[in-house]
């Protein structure tokens, strides 16, 4: 999918899960939550030279949420080259190295592959501790940044499986891969667009329903933990996600 249309879903997936718990969550690591949503949403394309991760701008954002978005992304870039050449570059040889394998740097290749983003996420986690720790920053919220972190680049993995070109998610050592039907160019495809309108409205929900039902943030959170999947899997299937093998 495009950097714009991973952003929104994955924005709108974090605040449908969080939006529960905004009464009584700490507006700091809300933040920081969402954050670390943001960049990992769009790591997994470090792969790609041209990706939105390099650019500093999030191109198809428009308005005043395009506005918003884009003053975040600024600081994209130095996660993206930190990410390709000193994660994703020695992770390749590491796997080259213990597979034995001849490895071709590719787009929808290690980075997206559950093992890549969460050795990813590990390493780039390690980085930032020992720069904190340099700066004499408290850690308390890292662990906060790299959970979101890992799963933006899972929503990620999940939002390209929609599409033709799909996700191999075992690779390297399977190149198994899961495709849909979702085309992310052409005025006629409007799937991913309207299922962000679907979580946004359905994160609203959850931020009202106190106030109308009396609802507890635990019976909202429960709710949200099991709809938000729910709403994927119905995603997916109208996606026409499959599973394919490929060369």
């Amino acid at each position: 999918m495009r950097g714009d249309q991973h952003v929104s879903l994955s924005l709108a997936t974090t605040w449908l899960l969080i939006a529960p718990w905004a009464p009584v969550l700490d507006p700091v690591l809300s933040a920081v939550l969402l954050f670390g949503v943001f960049v990992g949403s769009l790591a997994p394309d470090a792969d790609a030279v041209d990706a939105a991760i390099f650019n500093g701008r999030i191109a198809g954002a428009k308005g005043k949420r395009g506005q918003v978005l884009n003053g975040f992304a600024v600081v994209l870039p130095v996660f993206g080259y930190t990410i390709r050449y000193l994660i994703y570059y020695p992770l390749s040889l590491v796997f080259l190295l213990l597979l034995r394998k001849s490895y071709r740097h590719r787009h929808r290749g290690l980075l997206h592959s559950f093992s890549g983003v969460g050795l990813t996420a590990l390493v780039l986690s390690g980085y930032l501790a020992l720069i904190l720790t340099w700066l004499g920053t408290p850690l308390t919220l890292l662990p906060a940044f790299g959970c979101a972190f890992f799963a933006g680049c899972v929503l990620h993995l999940v939002e390209d499986t929609c599409t033709p070109a799909g996700v191999a998610w075992l690779y390297p050592f399977s190149r198994r891969r899961m495709a849909g039907r979702v085309r992310t160019q052409g005025l006629l495809e409007v799937r991913p667009a309207a299922f962000a309108i679907v979580l946004a409205a359905a994160a609203a929900g959850m931020l009202v329903a106190p106030f109308v039902t009396g609802a507890s943030p635990g019976g909202l959170g429960l709710l949200a933990l099991v709809g938000t999947p729910v709403l994927w899997l119905l995603f997916m299937l109208v996606s026409r996600v499959r599973c394919e093998r490929r060369r």
